[in-house]
């Protein structure tokens, strides 16, 4: 369609243990990670490429990610507006998301919809279109939206690993785990899609089959926040919450050179909870606290955030009562001054 100009050329964020910064001329490209042993070949991105957001959205870029991207093969008009550039209106309207109020929502809906309707063929429309009816629980849209994405894109894993999450969700669970597995399957370097599936059967009872695809997990990446997340749930629904409380205590969020891994944040949330569990709740409240401000995680397509303000409003109540109680214990045991 309009924007076929555009070459298909997205790179993954992915840990860097197993991918690498890429070195081209002497321009190191930093968002842009290739699996190990690969070659690239530049002839392949003559016009423009996409990259990876860590918000989880697709931006599109100039040629080799750099610069605004080409503009399109035509124009189209929202309100007042002509866009002639399919990639810059893409990565406005997620710079809008990312930047505005949480009621800005529904406008970036809006404009991801007009893009769609001009170039249905666009990747990061239909992607980008997808996470947001996700958020707004709009299960069988964002599917659909998807499920597009997958036919432009059908290399990239991410797209995989939200068609199961939403098929999980709309109880598909067929459709769910072979989704969870074509995403392990397009990048076996990542171990979110592992996790997952970890979850799906710790979820369904069988702790077994859980292990084992933790322990794939943990071959691919012994430090991963991510891996010991799956670990740290496992022993949760053994009912080992001070097992899960260290494991989640000693987990390190960054590298030794003080950089942050990237991880699914839905480790803040499961580390409130078991903190809670063992009664830390300072702990709890500066957790949920963390996992609050990630307003456009895709956690939030599946537990309202006011749900966990109210878990977090209440570790803290817990937090300053047990604080009183502390207080007030050590002025009886403080002997009275000669």
């Amino acid at each position: 369609m309009f924007f076929r100009s555009f070459s298909l050329a997205l790179m993954f964020f992915i840990p860097s243990l197993i991918w690498g910064q890429k070195l081209i001329g002497n321009q190191e490209y930093p968002e842009i990670l290739w699996g190990k042993d690969q070659e690239f070949d530049t002839s392949d991105f003559p016009n423009g490429s996409f990259i990876y957001q860590k918000d989880d959205f697709i931006l599109a870029r100039g040629k080799l990610f750099q610069g605004e991207p080409p503009k399109s093969n035509g124009s189209f008009t929202y309100g007042t507006e002509t866009i002639t550039n399919s990639g810059k209106w893409n990565n406005d309207t997620i710079e809008i998301l990312l930047n505005g109020k949480p009621n800005t929502r529904n406008e970036v809906i809006k404009r991801l919809e007009a893009g769609v309707r001009f170039d249905p063929q666009f990747f990061p429309f239909r992607y980008n279109l997808g996470r947001l009816y996700s958020l707004e629980m709009n299960y069988e849209k964002a599917l659909v939206e998807f499920e597009y994405a997958k036919a432009e894109m059908p290399e990239y894993f991410k797209t995989y690993l939200h068609i199961a999450i939403l098929s999980e969700i709309t109880r598909q669970v067929y459709y769910a785990i072979m989704n969870y597995k074509l995403a392990v399957e397009k990048n076996p370097y990542d171990t979110e899609a592992l996790i997952r599936l970890a979850d799906h059967y710790l979820a369904t009872g069988l702790k077994n089959r859980a292990l084992l695809y933790l322990n794939k997990a943990l071959k691919i990446e012994e430090e991963s926040p991510n891996v010991k997340l799956g670990f740290a749930r496992l022993e949760m629904e053994k009912g080992n919450f001070h097992i899960a409380y260290k494991i989640f205590n000693r987990t390190t969020l960054t590298t030794a050179e003080g950089k942050p891994k990237p991880y699914d944040k839905k480790f803040h949330y499961y580390f409130a909870e078991t903190a809670s569990k063992v009664t830390d709740y300072e702990t709890a409240e500066e957790e949920y606290t963390k996992m609050l401000s990630f307003t456009n995680d895709p956690f939030f397509a599946t537990v309202s955030s006011k749900v966990i303000a109210r878990r977090r409003d209440i570790a803290k109540k817990f937090a300053e009562a047990k604080r009183t109680q502390l207080d007030d214990s050590e002025e009886e045991t403080t002997p009275p001054n000669e």
